[in-house]
């Protein structure tokens, strides 16, 4: 009778461990697709500054088709590539997000016998299901199932770290303004 008990007790530990080493993962992955956004963000924001000293360097450029279309173009993928950043940053907090649950889930239920951990993420991702509720009852995770922000669509409900929506909100701002300059200047040319 105690093998079962030192069994379940080993299995649930295991569980534990594999969804704290998912845990791990998906934070480095987290990091390193946020310094990957901040590269790509500066390498944009480079060329666009370049592009604009270039155009203001040749004003003919201003005029021509092909300088007014590199320049908005520039913007435009920086602008698109912010809110992917956030988008994609929302929907790795929500895996995270699920992954803290299961493990808190795991260290309540470790000395009962017979636990059972949600494994996919698919529950999430149902229209019908609203909540996910702890076997406990200690614990619910809610989550929008319509509208914009529902989980089956791109963006989700999590919420994003700080990293992840103040840096592109800057870059953000910073893609507005130089697309208002270069507004400006081809009006003023």
């Amino acid at each position: 009778m105690n093998m079962p008990d030192a069994n379940s007790e080993s299995v649930t530990l295991g569980k534990y461990l594999s969804v704290l080493q998912s845990i791990i993962k998906v934070e480095n992955r987290l990091t390193w697709s946020e310094f990957t956004y901040i590269f790509l963000n500066l390498f944009v924001l480079f060329f666009i500054i370049s592009l604009n000293v270039y155009m203001h360097t040749y004003p003919a450029l201003y005029t021509s088709f092909l300088g007014i279309l590199s320049a908005m173009l520039c913007i435009v993928v920086g602008e698109s590539l912010c809110i992917y950043w956030v988008i994609s940053s929302m929907r790795m907090q929500l895996k995270l997000k699920l992954r803290y649950f299961q493990a808190r889930a795991l260290e309540r239920k470790m000395d009962n016998p017979g636990e059972f951990i949600i494994s996919e993420e698919y529950v999430f991702f149902d229209r019908n299901i609203k909540q996910i509720e702890s076997f406990d009852a200690k614990e619910t995770v809610r989550y929008p199932s319509a509208g914009a922000v529902r989980m089956d669509g791109f963006a989700g409900s999590a919420k994003p770290r700080h990293l992840s929506w103040m840096l592109p909100s800057l870059f953000f701002m910073i893609y507005c303004i130089f697309f208002i300059l270069t507004v400006m200047r081809i009006f003023s040319s």
